[in-house]
């Protein structure tokens, strides 16, 4: 595989994130796309960025973007490798107002991810790595450092959660897991940039 060429990709996700930004904490109007999960204009300003980039830098590679899915199987099938992309992953949030909300971008080859980006456009921040890449979390000044998985608490394991779509089966779950552990469970509701702040032992 090629050198990743991180600034580049870096440099993209952000712009991704700062065409959202306008738009967040706006009378922003909110449509229902055929599954009836929301999309707005933040979403679409988004991928209108991301694929545009993608495409000047590697030309050669198709573009599966949340916001433009609608291309028939028997065409993907034949895709070997591909970049998977979600503008705006937590629309609900983002509409709320929170500030839990990201854009996601990944190369998929054969069915594993080979490297992915998660950006977070309040923060600037970004989160990056890639299996026999390493992990990295780039500040919005542009300093990068090393992450790694934390060590296994003493106390608590933490187990993620979505607090939008919990059920009494997910309930029923964490009570069972409490009980056969006999460790306290330490709940993180799930929100799209949870796995690499637990990553960094957040």
């Amino acid at each position: 595989m090629r050198p990743v060429p991180w600034g580049e990709l870096v440099a993209l996700v952000r712009r991704a994130g700062e065409a959202i930004l306008p738009h967040w904490c706006a009378d922003v109007v909110v449509r229902s796309k055929a599954d009836e999960s929301p999309v707005t204009a933040a979403d679409l300003a988004a991928h209108h960025i991301l694929e545009a980039g993608l495409r000047a830098l590697a030309p050669d590679i198709p573009v599966l973007s949340e916001e433009d899915c609608e291309i028939p199987l028997s065409e993907r099938g034949h895709w070997r490798r591909w970049w998977l992309v979600d503008p705006l992953d937590g629309t609900k949030e983002f509409i709320s107002g929170s500030e839990e909300f990201t854009v996601n971008v990944a190369l998929v080859e054969d069915g594993r991810v080979l490297f992915g980006l998660v950006g977070v456009p309040v923060s600037g921040r970004c989160y990056y790595g890639g299996a026999g890449l390493g992990a990295w979390r780039e500040e919005a000044d542009g300093r990068a450092q090393p992450i790694s998985v934390r060590l296994e608490p003493e106390e608590a394991f933490t187990v993620v959660a979505s607090k939008r779509h919990s059920s009494p089966q997910q309930e029923s779950l964490l009570s069972g897991l409490a009980s056969e552990s006999g460790t306290r469970l330490s709940i993180s509701t799930l929100r799209p940039f949870i796995f690499p702040s637990i990553l960094c032992g957040r």
